[in-house]
C-alpha cells in the first residue's frame, strides 16, 4: 500500500513522488565517506557524525536545485497545502 502511495496524489505530481534520485545519491555519498576510511569509526557518534555532515552537505545543494517543470505542479501543491493546513474558523459554543 505505501508503496503506491503518490497515486492518491494527483497526477501532475506523480514523476515528483516516484523519484528516488535524491535518496540513491545520499547513500552513495555516504558509502564513498565510510569507504575511505576503510569502514573504521571510533565509537558509533562517529557513523552519526558522517550521517549528519553529508546530509547537511546534500541539503545545501538540493536547496539550490530546481526541478525541472516544477514551476507547473507548484500550483497544485499550494492548492493541496491551503486545503489541508490553512486555519480554519472555528465557532465555540458554551453551555451555560
Amino acid at each position: 500500500g505505501a508503496l503506491l502511495r503518490f497515486y492518491d496524489y494527483p497526477q501532475v505530481l506523480w514523476p515528483y513522488l516516484r523519484s528516488t534520485n535524491l535518496m540513491e545519491r545520499f547513500i552513495r555519498e555516504v558509502r564513498r565517506g565510510t569507504k575511505v576510511r576503510d569502514h573504521k569509526f571510533p565509537k558509533a557518534e562517529a557513523v552519526y557524525k558522517l550521517l549528519y555532515l553529508e546530509s547537511e552537505r546534500q541539503e545545501g545543494r538540493w536547496a539550490e536545485r530546481k526541478l525541472k517543470g516544477f514551476s507547473e505542479v507548484k500550483e497544485v501543491l499550494e492548492k493541496m497545502f491551503q486545503e489541508r493546513y490553512a486555519p480554519r474558523t472555528q465557532t465555540l459554543t458554551h453551555n451555560s
